[in-house]
């Protein structure tokens, strides 16, 4: 399983839900996530769908409040279960 580095911002509109920021390419996005699906201050991701500069491009499980699905993040925020498997 993949997961990328997020901070918490602030609490959703629902009790389960926190507002997280992704660190990107083009600065910082925001989403809103359930609580439940962070874990040590990381949020599970898709695989990467490409990679460019040190960045990979995921997909985010939702959208950000700017009405992205894919964003470009460091390779450095990406953390892989089976770091053999990460792609370079």
């Amino acid at each position: 399983m993949m997961r990328v580095k997020v901070e918490r911002v602030s609490r959703g509109l629902h009790p389960s839900e926190v507002v997280v920021a992704v660190t990107t390419k083009s600065g910082k996005e925001e989403l809103a996530v359930d609580g439940r699906s962070l874990q040590d201050s990381t949020l599970g991701i898709g695989w990467p769908v490409g990679q460019e500069d040190g960045y990979y491009l995921v997909e985010l499980p939702n959208e950000t409040f700017r009405g992205f699905w894919r964003v470009w993040v460091p390779k450095t925020d990406v953390i892989c279960n089976d770091a053999a498997r990460i792609p370079a």
